[in-house]
């Protein structure tokens, strides 16, 4: 689906026009897209990402809890993004792609799931 939609983000945020679709759309299209690299992560990234989202978005939309949540727990990665507007090559791309990845894999993932073994551990559960 190159060139889809941001279906969560956009469930999120309420519209195609929110600032931050926008972003996203501008940051894929215009940064992404324009390297060999990013186009290839796209088209990899793309499958996984429409064999849920449209699940998600639908939830979204039927449950303003839900929504508020996905919104707050995706703005952070939204904005992460914005280093991507210093890339101008299929170098920096590739760096700052990477760079990316690790640290929200670390954000959403690693901290948590260190969070979560630390609790247990002090609480006994």
């Amino acid at each position: 689906k190159e060139g889809g939609g941001c279906l969560i983000a956009t469930a999120a945020y309420g519209s195609e026009m929110a600032p931050q679709v926008q972003f996203l759309r501008e940051i894929r299209d215009n940064k992404v897209m324009s390297t060999e690299s990013g186009a290839s992560f796209m088209s990899g990234f793309n499958e996984f990402y429409y064999s849920f989202s449209p699940a998600i978005a639908d939830y979204e939309r039927e449950n303003p809890v839900f929504k508020e949540v996905v919104k707050l727990g995706i703005t952070p990665l939204v904005s992460s993004l914005a280093i991507l507007d210093y890339a101008n090559s299929e170098e920096e791309i590739l760096g700052y792609g990477i760079s990316l990845i690790i640290l929200n894999v670390g954000m959403y993932i690693a901290a948590p799931a260190v969070l979560i073994y630390k609790t247990r551990k002090f609480v006994k559960i």
